[in-house]
């Protein structure tokens, strides 16, 4: 058995010889390229090639058989010449750099920082996930679809309220109330300061005994919106309002109506109260689509900040351990709960 072991290492060895011998004999000292026999057409003899593989069959067995180790990668490696011996051919041996900033080196190859960048500006996190950092990308992507999510609910609550207290100022407020007392005495002696809007359309819907919302129908959109806004918010539209009272809470014609501090009305105040709601939810919803705009802008340059990073061979925890980003709330100082997102960076 001791005798077939040795004999065995002895044919491993004259292998890895011959192979080796091939790669051509490099002077260490002089750097200084020599002749090799194989490319001589000279083949080596037997116990040339038992001590060039005795030499180094440690070295070559790891890599022929696969054992674990770093990965060899060209042209970062450096490559080393390890002498055989006087007169032995030099074996060439590829010993891995690590990379720059420590940790294990990267298998993807380097991410394009333009194209990073442009993703993320597209699609909040897809240039993260582009650029390998799958935390960062599920971070900006989860801001997004929350954006979006409260934002479309937000711009619905605010015109469904809106569409309510329409409906309701069509059947609670009369344009006709309120042209008659346009043209009474009390109108002429007050200082009126807004003319109602679409009262050209409204005029002929009262001729033609039409509803509110048919006479309006062919009155521009901005001036729709500026009628339903005024007849609530002034105190000259006051005596268009059907229930409206003195001070005794007596019910009074509209040619009675001389200010809004002697004459009120329920319907006005409860109006207001939901335009008030409806405008509260639609400029909560334009201010998130701000917000969400500023997200695809963080975003791209974070992705392209990412990018170029991993393509200098830094690891994902020294990247997220330069600059942090995270979504809060914070109360301001009427007690109101306001969303934030914070950027900074951690003390070392």
């Amino acid at each position: 058995m001791i005798a077939s072991g040795c004999w065995l290492q002895r044919a491993m060895c004259v292998a890895a010889g011959f192979t080796i011998w091939g790669f051509g004999q490099v002077s260490a000292e002089e750097g200084v390229q020599g002749t090799s026999p194989l490319a001589t057409g000279a083949a080596p003899s037997a116990a040339e090639a038992d001590n060039a593989g005795m030499a180094v069959l440690p070295k070559v067995l790891p890599l022929a058989f696969g054992s674990p180790g770093p990965q060899l990668r060209m042209p970062q490696d450096v490559v080393a010449a390890a002498a055989v011996g006087p007169s032995q051919p030099q074996i060439l041996a590829a010993v891995s750099e690590g990379p720059a900033g420590g940790g294990e080196m990267s298998e993807r190859p380097p991410k394009s920082v333009g194209r990073s960048l442009l993703y993320s500006a597209m699609v909040p996190g897809a240039g993260q996930l582009y650029a390998g950092s799958r935390g960062r990308a599920a971070f900006f992507f989860v801001l997004e679809v929350v954006g979006w999510g409260t934002y479309f609910n937000w711009k619905a609550k605010g015109s469904d309220i809106e569409d309510e207290f329409r409906a309701r100022a069509d059947t609670t407020w009369s344009p006709s109330r309120y042209l008659t007392w346009r043209t009474s005495t009390i109108a002429r002696n007050s200082s009126i300061t807004h003319a109602l809007p679409c009262s050209t359309f409204v005029q002929a819907g009262i001729a033609a005994s039409m509803s509110v919302p048919e006479s309006l129908k062919g009155c521009a959109g901005p001036e729709v919106q500026q009628y339903y806004e005024l007849i609530g918010k002034y105190d000259q539209f006051v005596a268009g309002w059907k229930d409206v009272t003195d001070q005794n809470l007596s019910p009074v014609q509209p040619t009675e109506v001389d200010s809004a501090e002697n004459f009120h009305s329920k319907n006005r105040l409860s109006y207001e109260d939901r335009r008030d709601n409806s405008n509260r939810y639609l400029k909560r919803a334009s201010t998130l689509g701000g917000l969400i705009l500023v997200n695809h802008i963080i975003s791209a340059i974070d992705a392209a900040r990412v990018a170029k990073k991993r393509r200098d061979g830094e690891g994902e925890a020294r990247i997220a351990a330069r600059t942090r980003v995270v979504f809060t709330l914070r109360e301001d100082s009427a007690g109101r709960t306001l969303p934030m997102l914070v950027a900074y960076r951690p003390l070392r």
